[in-house]
């Protein structure tokens, strides 16, 4: 592939050839490929329309090599990020090229979505539209899938942004009361199979008929979604969360990572960090001012989530001021 100088591809063309560029390389290897959130969910009229950073694909877990593979001999290669930041995200993997202005995501699974990964993929696969871009013609979920995508991702990490919360409202407000009966039963008919009824669930319970909610310590990784989602998806649960799922051997020195960042790893996963010795000990001590503000809602979180109970604080009616 010829190399595009960053300046001649702005930002909103290199996300649509991004998914070209990664349907193209699956085609080639017979691997199929699903694309989620981004330029599908503005199709489907789940958020408003803006210009992604990344291009986020999914495929089956089998073929994840394969594609990374097709994919590197296209120039793309891993983000660097730092020991910490790869323990924090586990569903995909993350590659830039030199010369394009824009990330493409691959999973293998989407959080939120607690049925084994092959399972959700061929679910979500079976249910697949066309959707057109830079003249290709890619996969994306339907409308269904896509709305339980969008729910899923803005419950998981509100804390991060407040793009999320607005995500939210307009999925409580206009997209879901506006489904057929037939549809509501066709999405709460997608949850239970692909394992996000608990997960979706502040979402969803005001829409369709779900069951009664999974008791706590029954599934761990729905334990430790209502402990995430709890403390709003916050950096300070997730160091608690890597922490207590490590063997005990490990965790002082995780401890100590997550209170002492070298300067190389905090500028890596930080580069918004200023050069010079003040910049790098005033981002020192706003992180650690960030963890204790935090802590009181992640201590909330672990009670509310040993109660069995998913965090409601997004999808409150009040919740910004709406009705």
């Amino acid at each position: 592939m010829a190399r595009v100088e960053p300046s001649a591809l702005a930002a909103a063309d290199a996300v649509e050839l991004a998914h070209a560029l990664v349907d193209s390389v699956g085609r080639a290897r017979g691997i199929r490929v699903l694309f989620l959130k981004g330029p599908g969910s503005a199709h489907h009229g789940l958020r408003p329309a803006r210009v992604s950073a990344d291009a986020d694909a999914m495929v089956a877990p089998q073929d994840l090599a394969a594609m990374l593979d097709g994919l590197a001999a296209a120039g793309w290669h891993e983000r660097e990020h730092s020991d910490l930041a790869h323990l924090f995200a586990t569903h995909s993997v993350t590659l830039i090229h030199d010369s394009w202005p824009c990330d493409i995501d691959v999973h293998v699974r989407f959080p939120g979505f607690l049925r084994e990964p092959a399972d959700v993929f061929e679910a979500l696969w079976e249910r697949r539209v066309p959707l057109t871009l830079a003249g290709v013609e890619v996969c994306i979920p339907d409308r269904i899938g896509a709305i339980l995508i969008a729910a899923l991702h803005s419950l998981r990490t509100p804390a991060q942004t407040t793009r999320h919360a607005i995500e939210v409202r307009m999925l409580l407000d206009t997209v879901l009361p506006s489904l057929s009966e037939t549809e509501r039963a066709d999405l709460a008919s997608l949850a239970s199979l692909t394992g996000c009824q608990d997960t979706a669930r502040p979402v969803l319970e005001r829409f369709v008929a779900l069951p009664p909610p999974t008791p706590a310590r029954v599934d761990p990784d729905l334990d430790a979604w209502r402990v995430r989602t709890g403390a709003q998806g916050s950096s300070t649960v997730q160091h608690w969360q890597i922490i207590a799922g490590s063997p005990l051997r490990r965790r002082p020195r995780l401890i100590w990572n997550a209170f002492w960042r070298s300067e190389q790893d905090l500028r890596r996963d930080h580069p918004e960090i200023r050069p010079g010795r003040a910049a790098l000990v005033r981002a020192r001590f706003e992180r650690w001012g960030r963890g204790l503000r935090a802590a009181p809602g992640v201590v909330s979180s672990l009670a509310r989530a040993r109660r069995g109970e998913t965090d409601r604080t997004l999808t409150r009616p009040d919740k910004d001021g709406a009705p």
